[in-house]
Formats: structure tokens, C-alpha cells, sequence
């Protein structure tokens, strides 16, 4: 089935000029001075990641063994400078026991 002609025009033609006609009535008849701008769009740098999806991301690679603290700190707070990273992967370190010294360091060999 073809398109159903409404004066030489198809329906979705008439379907769009009428809403033409409404929108220059409109503006004729209740809005006379507006004068139609363009919007100006601006959007940030980045998009920031939803922080469940980063959880689950660091979650994911800390399971399989294939991130190191450091790396997880910087992920989740990438605007910390070196100093605060340490001071954080300290915390980390000494509150889920991993903070052991190395056994190569502590003195004589046997």
C-alpha cells in the first residue's frame, strides 16, 4: 500500500506543515518578540566513570592477581599526588597485613 495523498502531499507531509502552521500561529499570535536561538552545548573534559563499574573493574583485576596497590590507589583517585598515594597504599598495606618486611633485606642469609 502506498501513502494515502492529501492535497498532492502524503500524510506525513501535511502531518509536518500543519505543525509548521501551529508553531507560526503560536509565535504570530502569543510570542511575537522571541527571537529563536541556537542552544550553546558545552561539555567537560571527561566523562568520570561510575564508581561501581570501577570498583568492580579494580575488584576483578585484583582477583586475578593482576594490579598492585599502587595501581588501584592511582585508579581510584587519580588527582593525589605520589606523597598521598604512598601514605594510602601504606594504610592498605599495614591494615590487611601485607606490610612485612623483605625477608632478602633483614640481615645475613643462611
Amino acid at each position: 500500500m502506498g501513502d494515502v495523498q492529501v492535497l498532492g502531499e502524503t500524510v506525513d507531509q501535511a502531518v509536518c506543515l500543519d505543525r509548521l502552521v501551529m508553531l507560526r500561529l503560536d509565535r504570530a499570535f502569543f510570542t511575537p518578540g522571541l527571537a529563536p536561538e541556537r542552544p550553546r552545548i558545552t561539555f567537560g573534559d571527561s566523562v568520570s566513570e561510575d564508581p561501581a563499574r570501577a570498583a568492580q573493574t579494580l575488584s576483578l583485576l585484583s582477583q586475578a592477581q593482576a594490579v598492585n596497590t599502587d595501581t588501584k590507589v592511582r585508579a581510584l583517585h587519580p588527582d593525589w599526588d605520589d606523597a598521598a598515594v604512598q601514605e594510602e597504599v601504606d594504610r592498605i598495606l599495614t591494615e590487611t597485613g601485607q606490610a612485612v618486611p623483605d625477608p632478602m633485606q633483614a640481615g645475613v642469609l643462611a
